[in-house]
């Protein structure tokens, strides 16, 4: 299960500046008289530029609840993800991040992406350099305050790129050498407590080769190919059948709400991502080939829906309940769309799971 978001307390923390590590200047005072002026505060340590957060997720699949007996498929999956801020600069709010995320499946069914039952797994980690709010536009008169009776920005751009190494079992089967993605999110703000965004992000993939290809000096267990069968594609090297990943696009749009209710904040998102995803330039029709088929990169696309609600209680506490839905665009029996934030076809497939997060945040 990949984590949707940090929720209030995790995600803010990538963009909010930390405590100034500079010493203010002397306050000196106008009247040529005064004694003395004003002592500088105390430069605060490097230490406090950092930030980070931790989230745990439970969360269910959707064939928990809609299927019985010999055709039940239920899931339940743990994950937990470690996200580490440094603030590189202040004014720029210029930050450096480390995300390491893992899962382990509680609960098997056939369909479970590990292998094993109860595989504890390791995802890519990713070290991002990101920039909030680089570019600001204040509105007169319209707009966010901040608590100081201040206007703020009502439309700001964060940029963000990250190195993705393949620590994650897939990527390793998928000869993958590294990752680098690149974003830019438009955030329009018209009210403090509202806030709508669209975010477009690019990643390139770096394979060793086109196609899955597996090292059979890695594994002890009986190589999966005939002898001296098409599978054999080198001395010791096996192809699995799946094409690799070189480029990826993600478009994401989301509407966030937050609001006091006494005892710390409460948040709403409701949230939707549409990702387009490249395969390598590896297949060339010739006369062998089905008249159906077409040559070139292999494609697919994927879209997310998310509805979440969040409470932090407390500064560095925050709880998400919530429901997240991957499935393709379409049907593929008759080509209709399909509804983005509810499973209304693939109950069984566990492609709609709902979570519980706890997030600590520092």
């Amino acid at each position: 299960m990949k984590l949707w978001k940090t929720l209030i307390a995790a995600t803010a923390a990538l963009f909010v500046s930390a405590p100034s590590a500079v010493a203010g200047e002397k306050q000196k005072k106008d009247n040529a008289s005064a004694t003395a002026a004003a002592p500088a505060p105390a430069a605060k340590s490097w230490m406090s530029r950092f930030n980070g957060s931790l989230v745990y997720e439970n969360a269910l699949g959707m064939g928990t609840f809609t299927t019985k007996g010999e055709s039940a498929q239920p899931l339940w999956n743990m994950s937990y993800s470690v996200r580490l801020g440094y603030l590189l600069h202040e004014a720029s709010k210029l930050r450096l991040t480390l995300r390491l995320d893992m899962d382990q499946n509680v609960v098997e069914n056939y369909a479970s992406a590990n292998t094993r039952p109860h595989q504890f797994q390791l995802y890519d980690i990713r070290l991002s350099l990101g920039q909030g709010a680089f570019v600001g536009f204040v509105a007169d008169g319209f707009g966010p305050m901040s608590d100081k009776g201040e206007r703020q920005p009502v439309l700001s751009f964060d940029w963000s790129t990250t190195l993705i190494f393949p620590t994650a079992k897939a990527s390793q089967l998928a000869n993958k050498y590294l990752g680098v993605s690149g974003g830019l999110t438009t955030h329009f703000t018209p009210l403090s407590w509202m806030d709508l965004r669209y975010g477009f992000g690019v990643t390139k993939n770096f394979n060793r080769f086109t196609n899955q290809v597996l090292d059979v000096s890695d594994v002890s267990l009986p190589t999966p190919s005939r002898a001296n069968g098409a599978e054999n594609v080198a001395e010791g090297l096996v192809a699995l059948g799946g094409a690799n990943l070189e480029w990826s696009l993600s478009h994401d749009i989301g509407l966030d709400f937050s609001w006091g209710v006494g005892l710390g904040d409460m948040g709403f998102t409701l949230g939707w991502t549409y990702f387009q995803s490249m395969t390598y330039a590896n297949f060339t029709k010739d006369e062998l080939s089905s008249e159906f088929a077409k040559a070139g990169r292999g494609y697919s696309d994927l879209m997310r829906g998310v509805v979440e609600v969040s409470w932090a209680p407390i500064t560095h506490f925050a709880v998400g309940l919530g429901w997240l839905v991957d499935q393709t665009p379409k049907n593929t029996s008759d080509g209709s769309f399909r509804f983005p934030w509810w499973d209304t076809t693939n109950g069984a497939d566990n492609v709609q799971t709902f979570y519980l997060d706890l997030v600590a945040s520092f």
